[in-house]
């Protein structure tokens, strides 16, 4: 816990000391980003998400939270409050932009071949009438959209945590996922994340 403490600090003292500077957003991206994230966004840890082609706008979105500190799950807290915290809107725009046009890498993971069948059938078909589709909003092969983030390729063990977090009040942004995780059971979770990640 001390670790990723100093590591929040540390991002926001690395910040805060070159506000004034003329700072280049790819350059940022490459640099204090690519700790956790990678340099292209392809991230090895399930810790981090895989943020590239990523949809851009979902992106800025995010670090604009981050920045105001109104998304309070644990690990924006400890990772990324510090670091966005520095951030002006260009900033956040031209990162943001950086990682959208990235090229995501596949993100495969050996497992048991029946999940990700039954996750399959929740995003294409959702569940009765508490679950829609996540097609709907994430798009057909879970790219995103406009509207909604790309799941595509993401890290398993990430997704389910950020699931188990949309039923909670953490991420105030995301209403419409705090009553769509409530109609799924834990196994139809980890199905959905396997899903995803293999996509």
């Amino acid at each position: 816990m001390k670790t990723i403490w100093m590591m929040g600090l540390f991002g926001a003292l690395l910040l805060a000391g070159s506000a004034q500077a003329d700072r280049d957003p790819e350059a940022l991206a490459r640099t204090w980003c690519a700790n956790c994230h990678g340099a292209d966004g392809n991230s090895v840890s399930p810790l981090f998400p895989r943020i590239a082609g990523q949809q851009a706008a979902y992106l800025g979105q995010q670090l604009k939270l981050f920045r105001e500190q109104s998304r309070s799950d644990q690990a924006a807290h400890d990772y990324m409050w510090g670091v966005a915290g520095g951030l002006s809107d260009a900033e956040i725009a031209g990162v943001a932009g950086y990682f959208a046009a990235q090229t995501p890498k596949p993100n495969y993971a050996a497992g048991d071949a029946a999940r990700p069948a039954v996750g399959k059938e929740i995003f294409l078909r959702g569940k009765g009438d508490s679950v829609p589709a996540c097609f709907a909003c994430h798009g057909p092969r879970a790219e995103g959209t406009e509207q909604a983030p790309r799941l595509a390729g993401q890290h398993a063990a990430y997704l389910l945590k950020q699931l188990h977090v949309f039923s909670t009040s953490q991420r105030p942004a995301a209403v419409s996922m705090q009553a769509i995780v409530h109609g799924l059971d834990e196994e139809e979770l980890n199905s959905l994340a396997a899903y995803l990640q293999g996509l």
